[in-house]
């Protein structure tokens, strides 16, 4: 995940530090309370059949995310009789969503927290994938669009357009690469110049990747702290729990090396990872992360 700093396309992962030569004045006070945590800031028309066969579902249900010094819990879920998730918050809840189904998959996700009431409204292609999500605000007006692209069953690609006097305009693409485990290997995330928003491209390369459960790869899809979270029914970026973790393009660059702990259902309980800043005026300092899941 990584934290946007208002209008000025600096970005850095919350679980690594944040740039902080420039940041929007409304969000000092988060900052200065996550600085401690590290040593320097570092189209298709609507589909009518039915959906596609999802990967093998997983014998958890995942419930909360927990990385210390963060607001806690990071994620959580709530889900109905059937398995199926009815209700996820994020950094304790700084976003909660009530989560919509007709026909069996996700029709919205409605934030209910009391200064904002948008809803990502889901759309899907005739294979029953979802191609489209507009956000739309209280009065029902769309600000926003995310189209998704695949390959098969893959994710390839995620693009956002907002909505300027203008008209729609691109503000983000996301691209996937994949193993031939069908693991994500490479994550790109393009920001061109928009609305103050200085153009920019990271690049995360994954590998070493275990034998075991993945229970949070939606999160590769939420890299904007202040952004709406979204969920993707079918779509399974990580299978399996990666050992290294690199970030390369522009600002803070790093290597992560994890280390994790499982349940009796091979579902990861912690996370533990030794991160290598690599560019910078401090490359080669080290410092070290965490986290804990919980199930249902």
């Amino acid at each position: 995940m990584q934290v946007k700093i208002a209008g000025n396309g600096n970005f850095c992962d919350p679980r690594i530090g944040l740039d902080i030569k420039h940041y929007d004045m409304r969000y000092r006070y988060l900052f200065l309370l996550m600085i401690p945590l590290v040593m320097y800031g570092c189209k298709k028309e609507k589909g009518i059949m039915d959906p596609p066969s999802p990967p093998p579902a997983s014998p958890v249900l995942l419930k909360d995310i927990v990385i210390p010094n963060l607001p806690s819990p990071y994620y959580h879920f709530e889900y109905d009789t059937s398995g199926k998730v009815k209700f996820v918050s994020f950094a304790s809840e700084l976003t909660r969503y009530d989560i919509f189904y007709e026909g069996g998959r996700i029709s919205e996700m409605r934030n209910n927290i009391l200064v904002n009431k948008d809803r990502l409204q889901y759309s899907y292609d005739n294979e029953g994938k979802v191609f489209l999500i507009q956000y739309a605000d209280s009065a029902g007006v769309v600000f926003a669009r995310s189209f998704f692209t695949y390959a098969g069953q893959q994710l390839i690609k995620a693009e956002r357009f907002h909505k300027t006097a203008g008209g729609f305009v691109i503000d983000r693409t996301m691209t996937m690469q994949y193993d031939t485990n069908n693991n994500l290997l490479e994550l790109t995330d393009h920001r061109p110049p928009f609305d103050g928003q200085t153009e920019a491209t990271f690049i995360d390369r994954f590998g070493q990747y275990d034998d075991k459960i993945n229970v949070d790869g939606f999160s590769r899809l939420h890299p904007d702290f202040f952004e709406h979270l979204f969920l993707l029914p079918g779509v399974q970026l990580q299978k399996n729990n990666p050992g290294k973790e690199t970030r390369t393009g522009d600002g803070i660059n790093y290597e992560i090396n994890y280390t994790y702990t499982y349940s009796n259902m091979n579902a990861p309980l912690t996370q533990a990872g030794e991160v290598t800043i690599t560019n910078g005026a401090n490359p080669g300092q080290k410092f070290h992360t965490s986290a804990t899941y919980t199930y249902y």
